[in-house]
């Protein structure tokens, strides 16, 4: 249960260093003042919930909405195991059940190097073309349909958001294919988030390769342990390929009412 605890208090401090928190005891609801997508605006429990949550979530909705956002909860399920069947008794509905997935030093195993890939490393005073190139290939990893302009004004904004995180980039023969990035150390921990390969490039390992240098790059900084949450079982075949394992569930609820 420690490691439990270690994890949801790690998740907890990073949305607090990058959004609007609003305590509803007992939750903190987060809000990011950029954006109304779904993913970066959440509620997280404060404690192991129980009882009767009527009035709260009342309040959160109230929150939430007041917020122009989507009433939403993350959580790793053995935090608060009594909080799901309260959120679906209360009109939520379960959008995500997933691997909460960590590595360790001893645990991570390198990825044998693909020919003609270049792997690079990002932080705040990498060059404008290089974040530019990052960000092109997150947002059409996850939304092939996109033709994504980045600002001058973006990148600022990335630099200041990356803080001591590490964004990672890979070129297959010369073109960006493949990017990723682990979130701001905090009690020996980082999460990956956003590891993201453009079609036409899937399937010839960037992924995990990308995933192996990111663990590597944070172990050798004295990080003791990295997590991430897989989106599927293939997605989790990949980072046990760089020595990841299941530790836990992640969960993510929103409201029937208004998804």
């Amino acid at each position: 249960m420690d490691l439990i605890l270690k994890l949801q208090a790690y998740f907890r401090h990073t949305a607090q260093q990058q959004y609007e928190a609003v305590p509803v005891p007992p939750f903190t609801l987060f809000f990011n003042p950029n954006t109304d997508l779904k993913y970066l605006n959440y509620a997280i429990p404060d404690i192991a919930c129980s009882g009767d949550l009527t009035t709260v979530l009342a309040e959160l909705r109230q929150q939430f909405k007041a917020h122009r956002r989507l009433p939403r909860f993350e959580f790793i399920e053995a935090f608060a195991p009594d909080l799901p069947p309260t959120l679906r008794q209360a009109g939520f509905i379960e959008e995500y059940r997933g691997p909460l997935m960590i590595c360790t030093p001893t645990s991570y195993r390198p990825v044998p190097e693909i020919p003609r890939v270049t792997m690079i490393t990002l932080d705040g005073n990498s060059p404008a073309h290089e974040i530019r190139d990052f960000t092109m290939v997150q947002r059409r990893g996850f939304n092939p349909a996109e033709v994504p302009v980045v600002t001058d004004v973006e990148i600022e904004d990335w630099r200041r958001g990356l803080g001591e995180g590490r964004a990672f980039l890979a070129y297959l023969d010369g073109q960006a294919a493949s990017a990723g990035q682990y979130t701001p150390p905090f009690a020996g921990l980082v999460e990956l988030v956003g590891i993201a390969t453009l079609e036409p490039f899937r399937r010839k390992g960037l992924a995990a390769a990308l995933t192996a240098q990111a663990v590597q790059t944070a172990f050798a900084a004295g990080v003791e342990l990295a997590c991430l949450s897989a989106g599927d079982e293939a997605a989790s075949r990949v980072y046990q390929r760089a020595g990841f394992y299941q530790a836990a569930v992640m969960l993510a609820y929103s409201d029937a009412d208004t998804v």
